[in-house]
């Protein structure tokens, strides 16, 4: 109870509550001794006793959850057992502790403490975990399919495929990258191998998730960032087959790359939670999250794209190039971005659309205004705006590369936004805390590379006029 072993993240909730915001993790007892923590629990029962169908605030929830840590640190250390003995499907498992256990149980028991002793004298104990091991055997056995689960998730662990899939991804766009340099081919075919190697870690880590859990793989933020990078590469992967000559696997390398690095940043808590009743249904979360999710990998690739043709075309061109052409003809960049969106918007749309269905089929309506679905709807709106201000001619080539990352900034507030800054809506499922600062900084370097994008562009522009007027005098 003295260690410090719960972690809270989020500063300002620290701060707040009268934590030191410079700790990460803090003992039981520091937790259950916060006046801070103790009186948002206070307000969340008060509030609760006067509506039950009062939601929690975010702050009330980020210390729920730590109260509920405290609880458990108590229980354990109380010596309270611990379900641990197997006694077939559909039944509660045995309870045992270091100190209590049922009859027949006590080899469970002896096993325990024995490794309880090992653990506090600070050794590696293997002897003691086999013979646990062994006298769980004995006093119960495990269903073959839940045996089986536990082997994968213990592959899974030790794999670690998320690793190996930020470097193998990682190392895929460093080569496409310095291939505009030197060693074109060589650097390309490597390029192509990582990322060979890459989607099949990908794949193989979504493929053991779905495995072990049994359902489809966006259940949380963790597994559609999985999900999100993997159809972002998917898409480009086939665009890029049908037009050599083009960014799309580029775009889809450098999605999934960000995917599996923010992924990497959801707190363990987020991966590998139970499902909440409502999401229990493989057929809605295939049909409907399956779909949404994909749009979002699909966008991001489009913005991807968006990036390539400004840091390419605005950042790094003289400043005297010229960019009156650009009006009748399209960059090649900027139909690859146009052809993306309108595959992400597509799904998007779908994936909405099934939303509704699946909320008639859940809570009795199509559409209730949630958060969630709001922002859904104006995801929709802009993206559809974009492309018709683009069919029109409102949108030149810088506007859309331009625009195709402001869709995506509020594709991310769709997305994380409304789970865990709004922490809002009948979504509750979906909420979370943690990565405020990383989502921030991502979006502030976003308003930076765009202000001196257009900066840039107007100079050209500028100087474009200029030539022409000179020109013209000339002439």
């Amino acid at each position: 109870m003295e260690q410090p072993l719960v972690g809270v993240i989020n500063k300002p909730f620290k701060k707040a509550v009268g934590l030191d915001p410079d700790r990460e993790f803090f003992s039981a007892t520091e937790l259950a001794s916060t006046q801070g923590l103790m009186k948002l629990i206070g307000s969340y029962q008060a509030a609760r006793a006067k509506d039950p169908q009062y939601q929690a605030t975010q702050e009330q929830r980020r210390a729920i959850d730590l109260f509920n840590a405290t609880n458990r640190m108590a229980a354990m250390t109380s010596g309270e057992p611990m379900p641990l003995i197997p006694t077939g499907e559909g039944r509660e498992f045995v309870a045992v502790s270091v100190r209590r256990a049922p009859a027949g149980a006590e080899p469970v028991r002896d096993a325990l403490a024995a490794l309880a002793e090992a653990w506090k004298a600070g050794h590696a104990a293997p002897s003691e975990v086999r013979q646990l091991r062994a006298a769980i055997a004995g006093a119960g056995v495990l269903e073959q399919k839940d045996a089986r689960a536990v082997r994968l998730e213990v592959f899974y662990d030790r794999h670690d495929p998320w690793r190996k899939t930020q470097l193998l991804y990682g190392f895929a766009v460093l080569c496409f990258g310095v291939s505009r340099l030197t060693l074109r081919r060589s650097l390309v075919v490597a390029a192509l191998v990582c990322t060979a190697f890459g989607v099949a870690e990908h794949v193989l880590g979504i493929g053991l998730r779905v495995a072990i859990l049994h359902r489809a793989p966006v259940s949380n933020t963790f597994e559609s960032l999985l999900w999100m990078g993997l159809v972002g590469l998917a898409v480009s992967g086939i665009a890029q087959a049908l037009s050599r000559r083009s960014y799309y696997l580029f775009g889809g390398v450098c999605a999934a790359l960000a995917s599996v690095l923010f992924a990497g940043l959801v707190p363990l808590t987020d991966r590998t939670n139970s499902l909440p009743a409502v999401l229990r249904s493989n057929y809605w979360l295939i049909i409907h999250v399956l779909t949404i999710v994909a749009s979002y990998g699909v966008l991001a690739v489009a913005a991807i794209l968006g990036h390539v043709y400004l840091v390419r075309e605005v950042l790094l061109a003289r400043t005297g190039a010229a960019v009156g052409a650009q009006s009748k003809l399209s960059h090649p960049i900027i139909l690859q971005t146009y052809r993306t969106i309108q595959v992400g918007l597509f799904l998007l749309t779908a994936g909405t659309i099934l939303g509704g269905v699946w909320a008639a089929d859940s809570w009795g309506r199509f559409w209730g205004w949630d958060p969630k679905e709001t922002w859904a709807l104006i995801s929709i709106v802009v993206y559809f705006s974009v492309l018709h201000a683009r069919y029109v001619r409102w949108l030149r080539d810088f506007g859309l590369a331009a625009w195709s990352i402001l869709g995506f900034v509020v594709i991310v507030w769709t997305f994380y936004g409304v789970n865990y800054v709004m922490a809002t809506g009948l979504h509750s499922y979906g909420f979370g805390s943690g990565g405020e600062v990383w989502v921030g900084l991502w979006a502030a370097a976003e308003i930076a590379l765009l202000t001196a994008c257009k900066l840039k562009h107007t100079a050209m522009e500028r100087a474009e006029r200029t030539e022409q007027a000179s020109a013209s005098i000339a002439g």
